[in-house]
C-alpha cells in the first residue's frame, strides 16, 4: 500500500520524482512506525542488487482520507 500511495504522491509531484536515480532500492520510513521501519529497511537491503542505488523516503503525514472519488458495488451470488 505504501509503494502505491507513494507512486500517486509522485505523479502529483513530478519535481520530487526527477530527485531519484533511476533503478533506485526505495526504503520507506514512516514517522511513528519503528518496527515496520526496522523491517522494511532490512528486507530490502537483503534484496538490493549490486550497486543499486539507494534513497530513504521518510513519510511524515498521511491524508486523512481516501483518493477514491467515486465507487459502486455489486453484489455476487452465494
Amino acid at each position: 500500500m505504501i509503494s502505491t500511495e507513494f507512486h500517486k504522491y509522485l505523479m502529483e509531484n513530478e519535481n520530487f520524482a526527477d530527485k531519484i536515480p533511476a533503478n533506485a532500492m526505495i526504503i520507506f520510513q514512516v514517522e511513528g512506525e519503528d518496527d515496520f521501519n526496522k523491517w522494511h529497511e532490512e528486507t530490502s537491503l537483503r534484496n538490493r542488487e549490486a550497486g543499486q542505488p539507494i534513497v530513504y523516503v521518510y513519510v511524515k503525514k498521511w491524508r486523512k482520507h481516501s483518493s477514491i472519488e467515486e465507487v459502486s458495488l455489486s453484489e455476487a451470488a452465494a
